[in-house]
Order: C-alpha cells, then sequence, then structure tokens
C-alpha cells in the first residue's frame, strides 16, 4: 500500500533528497583527485612492467586502458566542465533552499514555483557556459536578457529571505550605482563614472555576468565551490554523528575547574567547534544552545553570557585547520598555498583566544563565580576517551594532506573519508541510515544556505568591479598609502568594521580587498599580511556594534538585548582588534612558524605574497607571546575594573596604556612598559596580601 504524505511532508522528504545529491555531488567533486590516483594505481597494477615503461608509453596505457578511457569521458563530461563546476551547485542550492523556503501550506506553489524557476534559469545558464567552453565568442541575446534578470531575482529573493535585508539593500545599491553612475556629478568624486546609456549599462552586466563567468557566478563563489564546501560536509558528518555533545564534554571537564569554569566551557568548545566549521554564526546557534543557559546559571548576567558564546564562535573563523571561507577566498586572492596561511593563522588565533579567556577570567572575579562544583564537571567514560579519537583521526588526516601534499579538496575528502570511517566505528548510534542520511542532509543544507549568501557576494563584488569605482578606490588608497602606515591601516580597519556591520565576513574581505585591487598592493607590507589584517577586521565586524551578527545570535538564547550584548562581545574579543596591529609591527607572529616546512625537508618557504622568514627570529617571536600575554593580562583586567580586588580609575588608565605600550614595536618603549606594568600588577597583589592578612 503506497504512503500518502502530506504536501509539506512530501517537500520536505524531496527537499532531503535534492540536499543529499548535493553533498554527494560535493563529496565527487573532492573526490577527483583521489579518484584519478587511484584509476592509475589499478591500470598500473593491472599491467605488467608498467613502472618500466617510459613515462610516453605510461601515457598511452591510460589512455587506451578500457577503466582509463572510462574515468577521461566522466571527468571530461562532468569533472571539469565549467558550467557544471559553478552552475550545479547553484541549481541544487537554490532548488534546497526554496523548497524550504515559506512554511505556510498556503506558499506551498511559491516554493515549487521558485524551484522550478533556479532549475529552468541556471540550466539556461549552464548551457551557455558550454556553448564558451567549446569556442564560441560570448555573445548575448533577447532570452539572455530575461534569463539574468530572474537569476538575479531568484539570488536578492532568497538573500533576503535567509538572511535579512541589509545585504540586499547593499546589492541593490551597487545594482542602481551601476546605471545611475553616469549621471552622477564631478564633485561627487570617486562615486562618478561612466557616460554608458541604461541600455549600455545593462548589455555590459549581461555580458559580463551571464554570458561569461562573473558576477553571480564569479570568484566567491568558484572558491567556495573549489574548496569549501567539502568541508561543510566534513563538520556535518562529525555534528551528526554525537560527536558535539562530546566536544561539548571535553571543553567542561577541561575547563570547569578554572575561575568562572561554566564560561570557558563555552570558550573552549567553540574553539574546538570553530576547527571543524569556521563560521561564527553557526558555532552560536550549534553550540549556544547548551553553552549560554550553564554560563547564566553559573552567575554571569545575560547579555554576558550571550556575549561569551559569540565572541568565543567569532573566533572560530581564524582557527585552524579549517578557518571558514574567508581564508580559502585569501588563498586564492594573493596566490599562496593554503596550508602557508594555517600556519600563519596558529598564534593570531592562540592569541584570540588568549584574550577571550583572560576577560572571562576577570569578570568572574569581579563577580566572585569560582570553578564549578565537582559534581557538575563531566566525568569521562574509558569509552568517552577512546571516542575522542573521532576528533584526533579526522583532524590528523585533514592536516596531514594540507600540510604534505597540498590539496585543499584532496584533504577535505580525505578528511571526510577519515571522519565518517571514525563516526561509524566509534559512535554505535550513528550506524543507521536514518541517522547518516540526517547527516548528509544537514550537510547539503548547509552547503546550500552558503552558497545562496556567496552568489549574492558574487554579485555585489562583480558591480563594484565592473562599474570601475573599484578602480577609482584603489587609485585613491595609493595615494592615502604615502601616508603613515599606521594610517592607512586605520582606514582600511574602519572600512573594514563599517562594511562588515551586517554583512558576512567573506563578502566584507571581497569588499575591501577587490575593491582596493591594486591600490592595496601600494601598501608596503606583505600581501600575506595586509590580507590577513582585512581577514582580521571582517570577522571582529561580526561582534561590533550597533549591527554584530554574531552577538545578535546569541541574544535570544540568552534572553539580553542584542545591543548590549553587542558591546559586551566587542570588549570580551578587544584582543582581536589588537592582534591585526600586533602581526604587522611584529611579523614573527605570522612568519616564524613557517620553518615547519624546513623540518618537513622542504626548505625555505618562499613567496612574494610572503616575507623572508629568515629575517625574523625566535627571540622576537618569544618576546611578543611576553608582551601581548602581559598587555592582555593589564586591559583584560582594567576593562572588568578587577584583579585582586577593586580597581581604581586612575590604575585603569595606567593599565591600559602600559598595556598598549607593550605591544609598541620599539623595545625603547615596549620594554619599559612591560617592567613598569608588571610592578603594578606586583603592587596590587602585595597590597592585597596585606589587606587580607590584616583582616586576619
Amino acid at each position: 500500500m503506497t504512503e500518502h504524505l502530506p504536501p509539506d511532508r512530501a517537500d520536505k522528504r524531496i527537499a532531503d533528497l535534492v540536499a543529499v545529491a548535493f553533498a554527494l555531488i560535493i563529496v565527487l567533486y573532492a573526490a577527483s583527485g583521489p579518484l584519478s590516483e587511484f584509476v592509475r594505481w589499478v591500470i598500473a597494477n593491472a599491467t605488467d612492467g608498467f613502472d618500466e615503461m617510459s613515462r610516453r608509453d605510461q601515457r598511452l596505457v591510460l589512455r587506451e586502458h578500457w577503466l582509463g578511457a572510462a574515468h577521461r569521458s566522466f571527468e571530461q563530461g562532468f569533472l571539469l566542465p565549467t558550467g557544471l563546476i559553478i552552475g550545479l551547485p547553484i541549481t541544487l542550492s537554490f532548488v534546497v533552499s526554496a523548497l524550504t523556503l515559506h512554511k505556510s501550506p498556503g506558499l506551498r506553489r511559491v516554493n515549487w514555483g521558485m524551484a522550478v524557476l533556479s532549475v529552468a534559469v541556471f540550466a539556461a545558464w549552464i548551457a551557455k557556459i558550454f556553448v564558451s567552453d567549446a569556442g564560441m565568442v560570448p555573445s548575448v541575446s533577447g532570452v539572455d536578457y530575461v534569463a539574468f534578470l530572474l537569476a538575479m531575482v531568484l539570488t536578492l529573493y532568497l538573500t533576503y529571505r535567509m538572511y535579512g535585508g541589509f545585504i540586499v539593500g547593499f546589492s541593490i545599491f551597487w545594482i542602481v550605482y551601476f546605471f545611475a553612475r553616469g549621471w552622477l556629478p564631478e564633485w561627487a568624486g570617486i562615486l562618478a563614472g561612466s557616460e554608458a546609456t541604461i541600455a549600455q549599462n545593462l548589455r555590459t552586466m549581461v555580458l559580463n555576468f551571464w554570458a561569461q563567468t562573473g558576477g553571480m557566478f564569479g570568484q566567491p563563489v568558484q572558491v567556495v565551490t573549489g574548496n569549501v564546501l567539502i568541508f561543510i560536509v566534513f563538520g556535518a558528518i562529525l555534528m551528526g554523528s554525537g560527536a558535539g555533545d562530546l566536544l561539548m564534554k571535553i571543553a567542561n571537564r577541561l575547563t570547569g575547574g578554572l575561575t568562572g569554569g561554566a564560561a570557558h566551557a563555552a570558550v573552549a568548545s567553540s574553539a574546538l567547534f570553530g576547527t571543524l566549521s569556521g563560521a561564527a554564526i553557526s558555532n552560536v546557534v550549534s553550540t549556544g544552545v547548551m553553552t549560554i543557559p550553564v554560563i547564566k546559571k553559573s552567575g554571569f548576567k545575560p547579555a554576558f553570557s550571550g556575549a561569551v558564546e559569540a565572541a568565543a564562535s567569532t573566533g572560530g573563523q581564524i582557527m585552524p585547520p579549517v578557518m571558514g571561507v574567508v581564508a580559502f577566498f585569501v588563498a586564492g586572492q594573493i596566490g599562496l598555498e593554503y596550508r602557508y596561511i594555517v600556519v600563519a593563522a596558529v598564534i593570531p588565533a592562540i592569541f584570540y583566544y588568549l584574550g577571550t579567556f583572560l576577560a572571562v577570567y576577570f569578570e568572574a572575579r569581579r563577580l566572585g563565580i569560582g570553578a564549578l562544583p565537582d559534581d557538575a564537571r563531566p566525568q569521562l567514560t574509558r569509552g568517552e576517551w577512546v571516542q575522542t579519537l573521532v576528533f584526533l583521526v579526522p583532524l590528523g588526516v585533514l592536516s596531514y594532506f594540507l600540510f604534505v601534499q597540498p590539496s585543499v579538496p584532496k584533504a577535505g575528502f580525505y578528511g571526510l573519508v577519515a571522519a565518517l570511517c571514525s563516526t561509524l566505528a566509534l559512535f554505535p548510534d550513528f550506524r543507521s541510515r536514518e541517522k547518516v542520511w540526517g547527516a548528509f542532509v544537514q550537510a547539503g543544507r548547509m552547503a546550500a544556505s552558503i552558497v545562496v549568501i556567496v552568489t549574492a557576494i558574487g554579485l555585489i563584488v562583480g558591480l563594484i568591479q565592473t562599474s570601475g569605482f573599484a578602480g577609482r578606490l584603489s587609485l585613491l588608497l595609493a595615494q592615502v598609502a604615502d601616508g603613515p602606515l599606521f594610517m592607512v591601516l586605520l582606514i582600511v580597519a574602519f572600512g573594514a568594521i563599517v562594511l562588515g556591520m551586517g554583512l558576512p565576513p567573506g563578502a566584507t574581505y571581497f569588499i575591501i580587498v577587490i575593491a582596493l585591487s591594486s591600490g592595496i598592493d601600494t601598501v608596503g607590507i606583505a600581501p600575506l599580511t595586509l590580507h590577513l589584517f582585512v581577514v582580521f577586521f571582517a570577522m571582529m565586524s561580526t561582534v561590533t556594534p550597533p549591527v554584530a551578527l554574531a552577538a545578535f545570535a546569541a541574544a535570544p538564547i540568552a534572553g539580553a538585548d542584542p545591543v548590549r550584548t553587542g558591546f559586551e562581545a566587542a570588549k570580551i574579543a578587544l584582543a582581536g582588534f589588537l592582534i591585526p596591529f600586533v602581526f604587522v609591527y611584529h611579523p614573527a607572529v605570522l612568519y616564524k612558524l613557517q620553518v615547519v616546512f624546513e623540518w618537513f625537508g622542504e626548505g625555505a618557504a618562499g613567496s612574494r605574497a610572503m616575507i623572508d622568514i629568515a629575517t625574523v627570529s625566535w627571540a622576537d617571536l618569544g618576546w611578543i607571546i611576553i608582551a601581548f600575554t602581559l598587555a592582555m593580562w593589564m586591559i583584560a583586567s582594567a576593562l572588568a575594573g578587577f584583579d585582586r580586588a577593586r580597581l581604581s580609575a586612575t590604575e585603569r588608565l595606567a593599565r591600559v596604556a602600559l598595556g598598549l605600550a607593550c605591544l609598541w614595536p620599539q623595545m625603547i618603549i615596549a620594554g619599559p612598559a612591560a617592567l613598569a606594568g608588571l610592578a603594578l600588577i606586583i603592587r596590587e597583589r602585595a597590597a592585597q596580601r596585606k589587606t587580607v592578612e590584616a583582616m586576619t
């Protein structure tokens, strides 16, 4: 007897099926390299004397063998065409998002209409790009105008429904500007642009954004589909297995004995979760529902409780080895292997979480909140200790392929295989079709939501570039770059924070870096340093009021005012505002650990995007680690107004001043400041000790 499902449940099943298909296609694309190696291995072992053959004969055997011919046909027909690599993920993402968009049964037809329209529109784009791949000159027809406008409307509407009006309003601003820039007077400065007509502008837009791989189909989507989505599947498998609960338990066990233990558990869990996901808002939603109530229960105020989770989750975006979408954008933009970026991020990530830890520590001291009671600290059973391999094995495999065999898709694929094998072996409850299916559904839906927003980002970036605004802004920055470096950095930081209010970090990064394009290269520091500087401030915009997306996601869970939560999160995450300036003026922070590649026997890491690592020493790195720790101790205690006892206003100002002076690039200032800061801390502790002795 056939099962008849209600229409809304039937739609959900179809959406789930498309989401799983999307996840499997992501895996298949990432597996293209390993699949080629596997085919070669099979043919080599099935052919006598293969290793003794010349390379020419080996290529001939690989081409003529039936398995090699079949793989080559599959590769050329599915794994390599530009239209499928870019268009298929977009099509499936839009279908998944459309089918689950409106929850009301009355709007079911709207969902289906958008899904069918998405398939029709993007299938037309795929077909057009296939023609371009065949060597035909890109051209524009009447149908292209209609298809492009429909694709743009679909993109903006889905983005609005899923991410709110800010980014859509930002997109519409640039669309209007693209057509109106020729009418702007000269006094509009860099905004004044082309004198092209509306018809000419529309044709330019369609030619660049539809007949070619620009705009919605540009670099942001290409980077995400080629490198990022496999890590979404990787994280979804781990979290879907129940490893997230184990992660929380480990975090509570590790930090429960510290002052303010419940809040530190949130920091630790978000740092650990960040190694897997690298997305601030998903970190908040995933771990915050478990951590925020516990933080509140331990005695912290609601706004601070939500802020702790928001600040800790924000740091996940720069937490190696999976640093979120933006790190892959950096790799593609400056032409540097992703593994160098991962190594460069290690110490900044440690610095960030050190600052977060100290902010929580001093607030806990101020409120008199101690460690978690023994009975509230979870004990890990022997079986759970064994289950911790579910993190160690996949992350180990992932790191190995990122560092030793630097191919990001291959690393993601083998990491996923290791994660799937580990979860099935270590979590018996995960060994069911329903659980595995659910994990792949979640992976497909998460990937779909990312592709939708990145498609909108691509549209914005394309408009900024094609309108000529990027070139004019680059020229302005080139002129500004003649001034003091610190002022240039302040301008870039301010721009990243302002643009990042309401935009995802990936969008902010692209707008800053691509809009400035050649102008940013005139700033006199290494490209990796400058691009990570932008990344950090783009990341920090998620906890910067008045529009702090991570804090706004945490506030409802905490039952707190979003704006107040945002200000608390910015205070807790203060280290994130200082670290970019620290690694600009103390390059050992980013570069000294690149020596690991020499330890692997590869020779010195060399690239025009990096500095010569021979110019930084272990002494440089050791000093800034000490100086930054001392600086954050003084600044965090000053912001809390408490160390061993309540601090006076004068001492708080002195601590902030000395903390900042510790980070000064010249030792003639930083050295005495560090000594004065230490003296201040020792003096305060001695005074507190005398007070306690007098009371007893």
